[in-house]
Order: structure tokens, then sequence, then C-alpha cells
């Protein structure tokens, strides 16, 4: 599949002749509209036209025909006056999950998009959602495909009044951003940060790992052994790891640390935090790709086919 940028003639084509408005809007969106900040991006270079308020969907399907923006955003955040972001009332705890910014990626370069890292990014913010569903009690979770990856809001009230930092604590969490002191625990936290590491260990190569200072004889006894290490990992079976000739305490510590580096940067933690943060539309088009952001009903079954717009098949001669 190719993702190349929309013209302003393609923009126009699907949002006065295929964007559905009203029926595509996520029910969360059109029920707390008037209450919600909007942001255009013009022409690529960002959302710089903000503070944007809709009293009606009438008034939002009628600007964006008008303007067929390059990109389209809504807030996490609810506003007494959206205009002014001020009232702030309450915010949804977003998460966001960018293809393009996924560690030990082995597939497209630095800054791109491809299947393969798409599907990489979708398994990260389903496992996000398992997290929050398994450990954290949360259920109003609702996903959507943002173009160039995935995001994720938690619409539970428990949430949506917490600050900067319990949102920060929260996102530590569920993306196993800290090692734990006990990495054979078979339950909670220890689990968790298990899972994102092992899985962050089958995209390493001999290249990274030597980068981070591990001994040229313990990558190859690693490498060698992958599955076995991953397969033990996941189990919390450390004993069998430290077995490997020359993985010492110390070095399986620098091992776990980069695992835990690796894998916390596969969420966008700026945007979890900040509870004024605007998020692609669902519905709208992200023009840089040529793809529609659209609300998922059931992230383990998604597929990029519902994300493509029908000028993209007539451009292609499809």
């Amino acid at each position: 599949m190719q993702f190349r940028e929309a013209t302003p003639e393609e923009r126009k084509i699907y949002y006065n002749e295929e964007w559905g408005g009203r029926r595509e809007l996520p029910d969360y969106i059109l029920h707390t509209l008037s209450l919600r900040e909007f942001g255009f991006d013009h022409d690529g270079s960002g959302p710089s036209d903000r503070k944007n308020q809709f009293l009606t969907v009438d008034q939002l399907e009628s600007h964006v025909r008008a303007k067929a923006p390059y990109s389209v955003y809504v807030s996490v955040a609810q506003y007494e006056n959206p205009s002014q972001m001020a009232g702030w009332l309450k915010a949804e705890l977003a998460f966001d999950v960018d293809a393009k910014d996924l560690p030990a990626k082995q597939c497209c370069g630095e800054g791109q998009v491809c299947e393969r890292c798409l599907e990489e990014a979708r398994r990260v913010v389903s496992m996000i959602g398992d997290v929050l569903r398994s450990d954290l009690g949360l259920r109003e979770l609702r996903y959507s495909y943002s173009g160039r990856g995935f995001h994720l809001r938690v619409l539970d009230e428990a949430v949506q009044k917490m600050g900067p930092t319990a949102r920060g604590e929260i996102a530590s969490y569920v993306v196993g951003g800290v090692i734990p002191s006990d990495l054979t625990l078979a339950l909670g936290y220890s689990r968790v940060f298990r899972n994102y590491a092992a899985r962050i260990l089958e995209r390493l190569d001999e290249k990274t790992l030597l980068q981070e200072g591990l001994r040229k004889s313990v990558v190859t006894l690693l490498l060698e052994k992958k599955r076995e290490v991953i397969s033990s990992l996941a189990a919390g079976r450390m004993e069998e790891i430290k077995g490997i000739e020359g993985m010492g305490e110390k070095t399986l510590w620098r091992l776990m640390e980069l695992l835990r580096r690796l894998h916390s940067g596969q969420e966008d933690g700026k945007v979890t935090v900040d509870t004024r943060r605007i998020l692609r539309l669902p519905s709208s088009l992200h023009s840089g790709v040529s793809m529609k952001c659209v609300e998922i009903r059931d992230i383990n079954n998604f597929s990029l086919d519902m994300a493509v717009p029908k000028f993209v098949g007539e451009r292609d001669g499809g």
C-alpha cells in the first residue's frame, strides 16, 4: 500500500463527496461537540488555526466542507468556553502510538510508515488497552486509526479529572516505564513489564544490542537462543536467562534497561499527560498519507482497508 499526500482537489472531493459528517462522528464527540475545541491545519504545517468552537454539527460540517482542510483536530478536553480554552471541565486520558516513531523498527526507514509497522503499532495500542482493563479496571476505551498510528481515549469518569502527574503514572504503568524490583511475579506490573520487554526483544538485532554495550559473546548467545530467552522472560524465569554464559547480574540489568527504554518509547507520553491536547478527529482525512482517521470498534480486527478513501482507488485506477 502506498501512502501519498492528498492534493487540495482530493481533499475537496473527500469532504464534499465521501465524508459522512454526523454519521461518522463518534458518539463521545457528538454528545459533547459544543464543549470541545477544534483545530485545523490548512497547509500541512500543523494545526495553527485553534480555539474554534461549533455549537452544532451542522456548523462543523459546513465549515469543514467549505475549507477542505489538510487536517482536522478535536480536543480531549471539554471547556465551558472552548473558543478561549477557558473553564476546563475534564479531559479524556489519551494514548498515541505512532508507527513512524516505533523504536527498533526493522521495516521502513525512520520517520516513515508501512503496513508492517502499522500492524505493530496496532498491537502495541491493543496491549495498552488490555492493561488498562485487566490491571486498572477501566472500561470505556475508544480506539481510532490516526493515519500514521493509533489513538486510544479513556472515557471513564475516574480518570477524566486527573492532572498531569497522575496521568503520567498511569502511562508509565501501562507501557512498562520502570523496571520492577521483582521480575518474577506472575501477575501485576511485573507481568506487564515482561510482556513488553519480550515483544521488544523480538525486534532487536545484533547492531542495536552491541550499541548498548553488551559484549559480542553475550549478544551472539542471546541471538542464538532468542526464542528461549523470550519465552523465559515472558514467564518470569529470570534464572534461565542468567544461565547464559557471560550474562551476570550487571549485564542482565543493562539488557532490561535497554528493553525498558525502548518499549516505554512506543507511546508518546507527552500526549497522555497533556489535558489540553488536540488529536485528529475520527472521520477526518490525514492528507499526509491520504487515509481516513477512523473510529475502530474492534482493535483486534482492524484492517487498513477500512481507512482507504474512495479517491485513492480512483487515483490508482482501481
